[in-house]
């Protein structure tokens, strides 16, 4: 079930395209990979309902 949940889609509005929950916690990973050496802030993506 867990696999099946990592490649379910959502709508990812900041690159305008659909992506797997795990490309999603990929792209987190690169945004606090930023954060942390200091290139820009984090911002968390936020899931709308």
């Amino acid at each position: 079930m867990f696999d099946e949940k990592l490649q379910s889609t959502l709508d990812y509005k900041k690159i305008k395209r659909n992506v797997s929950y795990k490309t999603l916690i990929r792209l987190e990973l690169y945004k606090l990979e930023k954060h942390f050496m200091g290139e820009d802030i984090y911002r968390p993506f936020v899931a709308e309902w």
